[in-house]
This record gives C-alpha cells, sequence and structure tokens, in this order.
C-alpha cells in the first residue's frame, strides 16, 4: 500500500464530530457579505494585510516548531494567512464559521495546500489536543464570550503547543471598522493577558504593536467621527500613495517588535504557550 496523504491523515484524526467541509453548503451566506467581499479584494495590496502576514511570518520564525506542525487558522476569513502559513510548511486547516467567505477563498486560492473547514470557535469541532499551532488574527473581539473561545483554543492544543493572537486595542480607538465587522470590544493588554492566564496559558510574549500609525489612526477616526462621515469600510479608504506611505511606516515595526515591547499601540498580539 502506497503512502497516504498526510494532511488527510491528519484532518481524520483532529476532527472531533460531524461538521460542514466547504463543498457541503455553498448555499449558505451570511449577514457580513460586503465586508468579506471588500476584504478578499484587497487583501493582496491593502497596508494593514501585507505587513500584518509580515509580522506573522516573523512570529512563526520565532517560536521555532516542526515544519510539518498542525495548524488551525481560526477565523481564516477569506484566506490572507493560508499562504503565509502553507508556505511555511505547515499542514494547515482554515477555519470560519461563514460558510461563504470559505468559499471566496476556494474560488480565489483553488484548493490548495490547506483544508477548510466551516466551525465556530465557541465550540471548535476539534479534538482535544490534536493542534499543534492555533493562528487567531483579530478573531476573539467578535465573541460574546471571548474567555470560553480562548478556553477552547487551550483544549484544542497539545501539551506545549502554540497560540498567536492578535486583537485591536483601546476603546476609545472604536470606529467605523469596528462596526463593520461586528467587534463585541477592544482590549487593554492587561485584560487580555489575564483571560489567557486564565485559560492556563503561558505567555511567551504580548505587545501593543501599529505603534507608529497609532496617533494618525486615532486622528482620522475622530475626524470620521465629528463629521459623521459615512464610510462602508476603512478598507476602501485607500489610494497608491497612501497605501505605500502606510506600509512603509507599519513594515517597520516588523523588525522592531523582535527587540521592544511597545507601550501603546492600534493592536496587541500575544504569543503564548499550553
Amino acid at each position: 500500500m502506497g503512502p497516504q496523504n498526510p494532511n488527510l491523515i491528519h484532518l481524520t484524526n483532529i476532527v472531533a464530530y460531524a461538521t460542514k467541509t466547504l463543498s457541503m453548503d455553498k448555499s449558505r451566506t451570511t449577514n457580513n457579505k460586503t465586508s468579506y467581499e471588500v476584504e478578499s479584494k484587497v487583501e493582496n495590496f491593502h497596508w494593514w494585510f501585507i505587513v500584518r502576514r509580515k509580522i506573522l511570518k516573523s512570529i512563526l520564525s520565532s517560536i521555532n516548531l516542526p515544519i510539518n506542525t498542525l495548524t488551525l487558522d481560526i477565523g481564516c476569513g477569506t484566506g490572507s494567512n493560508l499562504g503565509i502559513l502553507t508556505s511555511s510548511g505547515f499542514y494547515t486547516i482554515g477555519l470560519d464559521r461563514s460558510i461563504y467567505a470559505l468559499t471566496l477563498v476556494k474560488n480565489r486560492m483553488g484548493e490548495g495546500d490547506f483544508h477548510l473547514l466551516a466551525g465556530d470557535l465557541h465550540n471548535l469541532p476539534i479534538k482535544t489536543k490534536s493542534v499543534g499551532l492555533i493562528i487567531a488574527m483579530d478573531i476573539f473581539e467578535h465573541l460574546e464570550d471571548d474567555l470560553r473561545g480562548i478556553c477552547e483554543s487551550y483544549r484544542a492544543l497539545v501539551d506545549g503547543g502554540v497560540l498567536v493572537l492578535t486583537v485591536p486595542a483601546f476603546k476609545f480607538l472604536w470606529g467605523t471598522q469596528d462596526d463593520v465587522t461586528g467587534h463585541k470590544t477592544r482590549y487593554l493588554s492587561k485584560d487580555i493577558k489575564k483571560k489567557l492566564g486564565e485559560a492556563g496559558f503561558n505567555i511567551l510574549k504580548c505587545s501593543y504593536f501599529n505603534f507608529f500609525l497609532f496617533f494618525p489612526i486615532l486622528f482620522a477616526r475622530r475626524i470620521v467621527r465629528f463629521f459623521k462621515l459615512k464610510i462602508k469600510s476603512e478598507n476602501e479608504l485607500n489610494f497608491p500613495l497612501m497605501n505605500f506611505l502606510l506600509r512603509s511606516v507599519f513594515s517597520i515595526e516588523v523588525h522592531t517588535m523582535k527587540y521592544f515591547s511597545f507601550p501603546f499601540g492600534v493592536s496587541i498580539f500575544c504569543i503564548v504557550r499550553k
């Protein structure tokens, strides 16, 4: 008998109960189709997505996990991080509760070297202690019960497994994008660290980021609020020169965040171990 596809072996071993894969229910939609459509169109060139992927790649290189580590990208959306994870050699599963978003991934990226799975972070369809790495970038702020989602991540990880997460920071930075994407909250660093500790995680590093653009973004959001400007998505507020400038400034942090923990920023990242 020839060798089996290791991805299929892993998928069979970790799914805890019957769930939907993309091919089972393409007709289901989501209330947030417009947001997903915008994200799918801009994620390949928008400064925020480009630099966030660079940051993720830098983090992955620093945690030194085996290249065949089974990885779950929770809330994968339209697949912004899947290419980075698969190119890093990880067996990757993209999980999202929106089948519409997963359909956009398949239409844009094809079958790919990854699996797509429909599921909810409040009750992951993943067996206990089955995943080596979980990525949850800008996910927990969407949950009514974020601690439950953090605990579910802890449950799914093997002993010694790693969770990499990002969340938005400071409630006074609340803007159009928070409303559009259905955020429930924004965090202080101490708050997210407390929740991670309550779930049982050991914190390897936790820091604010998007430090250099903090005041420009704060100013821009105050202007939008003051003049009551109607904007469908902040991701659409973009033109080539601005995109280049913001990407250049934000990219500085890809290198500096290895050595510094910023005192404030637009977002927070944490690397924690079970």
